[in-house]
This record gives structure tokens, C-alpha cells and sequence, in this order.
């Protein structure tokens, strides 16, 4: 049977094997995007109490892009990296670089519309103080053959992992294809075309628009973040963040390369980036973000039912709950919308609000209040929390959320959240520059 972890809000694994050794300790692997590093943070370290406020629990920082050459000079090139997914053998991670091996200066001065590429990365190399600021931890590298990729979940046999690409050469818009990785040979084996949206107006639009917002947004559906359900024989949700909706294709379609594998798509508020799939594959959830259009954040997680996903779209989304706020009115920008281990509880984080919500799936698709506790995050600066990516321990007793604004270097920030009592543990700053997603592993 295909299962997946949770992908591109949350991912989780332990190099035990499904066996936890007495021993083993928690890590978390996190995205420094504009730093062009993923950190390793000790989980033991950071909720000490003494080191709240510190970067004392980051192990290691990896180099994750290489050095390229720019008018004669050797510099470090702005691969953005925003995503980290685990494969299931537990021996390598991978970090999905938004814009490649791109010159800084043109990331800087548009972080979109580049060439990306994956980042393959040995896990035992994370964790070993050789590895901190080198590539010393890099295995290699995944041509992605598309622009600004963004999601990317993988098989639970491995073998496989679907990467969506958000944008087209020089655009923030034009993302219309999910290609399917080999990960044994870290080629991709397939592109499968995504239909166009209906917006009302003939698609393509002419001009493409290059940034959001933008009354031209609509056509395609630049997918954000992917997940993967093992019924239907493995079922591909994509987040589609220019066509307000979820892509739904059929995995074994896509391996094989054949037609018709998008069979359906599903309306919601907004477009979005965070999805996740429950524990036994029958839900997922989508964290509406933004519309694209007029750049007017949502406020909502839609749960989507996957057989009837699979069956009769237009009834899939059995739940839309407010989140981050009371207030229909107001907007709060949900980032991720990720399923706790025990499949119960949806945390979810609002970029707008500062805030984290956690849902109770079964009072949400009864559509009974919903919100278990919101729990408002602080930055030990004062700046706004800006919370984005989620990642939970194997044992599903803690969370680690990213946030911050973007700023100068190493100025992004990781709260721990104890599952139990809802309680923030500790934080950890100098997680580098809009830190984005996140993922959790353990190590002996």
C-alpha cells in the first residue's frame, strides 16, 4: 500500500525504522531560504529552558547550494530553499531550492520565475560537525525542469516523489505542470499538464502576469505545496495558489506517463500552500492562503474527503473552518494546515494573526465549533511571529513552527509547542533568513 508522511507543511521520521531505541534523540531540519542553508536544531537543547531565545539548539548549519561562477568570481548562489521532505528509509532529505543556482543579485531583485532545483542531503552527514557550513552533507542534486518549485511529497516506497512548480522562466505565474521524480536515479521521469483554471477570460492570458497581484491570475494553477493519500492506488493533491483550488491526479497515472491523470479539481477560499494528508489517508487538509487575483489573504482550512474527492468532487470538501480569528471579516493568511499523528487534530498557522490554531477534525466536518486553543506566538524581539512552516516529532508530542519576518541573516525563529498542553516550550532564533518549511527526525 502507498502512505506518505506529511508533506510540505509537516514531515516526520525516525532512523530507527518504526522501532524507537531507547536512546534516540529529536531533530528538526529547517528551510533558511535567503541564507541558502537548512539548519539542524536539537529538540532537547531547545526546550531547555536556558537556552529560550537563543540559537544554542542549532547543531549544524548546511550549505545546501553551490558555488557558481559570476563575473570571475566564485559567490554562493541564492537557491532560495523553502521545502524539506524525509524519505521513508529515513537516510536522506530533501530541500526543494525555489530558484536554483541563480545569481544573487537576480533572486534579489525578483525571487521568482527562476530554473529549481532539489537539494539531496545525507541525513547521518546533517548531525556530524564536519558537515556545519559546508556541502559536506549534500549527496546531489535533482534537476527539476521547471520554475520556482515548491512542493514535493514522496512515495511511502520510496521510489517515487511528485514536485510541483509554482511558476514559469521569469513569472511569478505559468505553473501548470507536477513532475514525478525517480528517486533512484533523481531524474524526472514525468510532467504531467495541469487543465487551466476558469477565471472567465480566454486562458492563456496575454500577457502572462509577471507578479501578484493581479486581475490576470486564473489561468494556471501554479501549485504550491502537494500531498499524497494511498487510496485510489495513490491519490496527488496539489495546492493550486493561482486558481483558488486542489488539483486531485492519480499517482499511478502519473508514474506511468498516461493521459487523463488530473481527474478533478476542487474549489476553495483561497489559493494555497500548507496541505497535509491524515494518518490513514481518507482526509486531507488545505490551508487557503491568498488569492492570487487581488492578493486578499483567506481564513480558512478546507477538509477535503478523499473517496468522495475521487468520486464526486463538487461534495469533497466536507469542512471549511475559520481559523486565526473569530471574525469572518477578518484576514489571517493560513500558511499550512497540518494532521496531528493521532489524525484528530488539524494545527494550523496564520501568518496575518501571529497565531496557531488546533481543530478538531470531528467537530469541524460535523460543523460544530471547531477550535480547540489558539495559542498566539512571540517573537523574543518583539516582531511579529509571521508563523509558516510545521513539523512534529515522531512520537507526536511536540510541534516546531517557523516564522518571522524576512529580514537580515539568521533573523527567522522556531517556537516548540508542547502537544498535550498547547504550551510553547522554547524558541530558537538564528534560523536563517524566512525560514519556510520544516520536518522532524530522530537519531540515536
Amino acid at each position: 500500500m502507498l502512505r506518505t508522511m506529511f508533506l510540505t507543511g509537516v514531515t516526520a521520521l525516525s532512523f530507527s525504522g518504526g522501532t524507537q531505541g531507547a536512546m534516540a534523540k529529536d531533530y528538526f531540519l529547517a528551510s533558511g531560504r535567503w541564507d541558502n542553508v537548512v539548519l539542524v536544531i536539537d529538540l532537547e537543547k531547545a526546550i531547555d529552558p536556558a537556552n529560550d531565545g537563543t540559537a544554542k539548539a542549532v547543531v549544524n548549519r548546511l550549505r545546501v547550494t553551490p558555488d557558481i561562477e559570476v563575473d570571475g568570481k566564485t559567490v554562493i548562489s541564492s537557491g532560495q530553499p523553502i521545502t524539506i521532505a524525509i524519505a521513508p528509509d529515513y537516510k536522506r532529505a530533501y530541500a526543494i531550492n525555489h530558484s536554483g543556482r541563480t545569481r544573487p543579485e537576480a533572486a534579489a531583485a525578483f525571487q521568482h520565475g527562476h530554473a529549481g532545483t532539489v537539494t539531496v542531503i545525507d541525513l547521518k552527514k546533517a548531525l556530524d560537525p564536519a558537515s556545519n557550513n559546508t556541502l559536506a552533507a549534500v549527496e546531489g542534486y535533482i534537476e527539476t525542469g521547471g520554475f520556482g518549485p515548491t512542493g514535493f511529497a514522496i512515495t511511502a516506497d520510496g521510489k517515487h516523489a511528485a514536485l510541483a512548480h509554482a511558476e514559469r522562466e521569469g513569472d511569478e505565474d505559468g505553473g501548470r505542470h507536477i513532475s514525478i521524480v525517480d528517486l533512484a536515479t533523481n531524474k524526472v521521469i514525468q510532467r504531467i499538464e495541469q487543465a487551466y483554471g476558469k477565471p472567465g477570460f480566454p486562458c492563456p492570458p496575454d500577457p502572462v502576469p509577471h507578479r501578484a497581484p493581479d486581475p490576470k491570475f486564473g489561468c494556471f494553477p501554479d501549485t504550491n505545496g502537494v500531498t499524497i493519500s494511498p487510496l485510489g492506488g495513490g491519490t496527488i493533491f496539489g495546492a493550486n495558489g493561482g486558481t483558488d483550488d486542489i488539483s486531485v491526479i492519480s499517482l499511478q497515472k502519473a508514474i506511468a506517463g498516461a493521459a487523463g491523470a488530473e481527474v478533478a479539481r476542487i474549489p476553495v477560499q483561497a489559493g494555497g500552500f500548507g496541505i497535509s494528508t491524515s494518518p490513514d489517508g481518507k482526509l486531507v487538509a488545505h490551508a487557503s492562503r491568498e488569492n492570487a487575483q487581488t492578493d486578499t489573504p483567506g481564513n480558512t482550512v478546507s477538509i477535503i474527503d478523499v473517496e468522495k474527492a475521487l468520486s464526486d468532487p463538487a461534495k469533497a470538501e466536507v469542512a471549511r473552518v475559520l481559523v486565526g480569528t473569530d471574525d469572518k471579516s477578518v484576514p489571517t493568511r493560513p500558511f499550512v494546515a497540518a494532521f496531528l499523528p493521532d489524525g484528530k487534530r488539524i494545527l494550523s498557522t496564520h501568518f496575518r494573526s501571529n497565531n496557531i490554531d488546533f481543530i478538531d477534525v470531528e467537530k469541524a466536518i460535523a460543523g460544530q465549533p471547531a477550535t480547540i486553543k489558539r495559542v498566539e506566538l512571540k517573537t523574543p524581539g518583539g516582531e511579529p511571529s509571521r508563523p509558516r512552516g510545521i513539523a512534529i516529532t515522531p512520537d507526536g508530542k511536540y510541534a516546531a513552527i517557523t516564522g518571522a519576518p524576512k529580514g537580515k541573516p539568521n533573523s527567522s525563529v522556531i517556537w516548540i509547542v508542547d502537544l498535550a498542553s498547547y504550551e510553547v516550550k522554547g524558541r530558537v532564533t538564528e534560523i536563517g533568513n524566512e525560514s519556510y518549511m520544516i520536518g522532524a527526525f530522530q537519531a540515536p
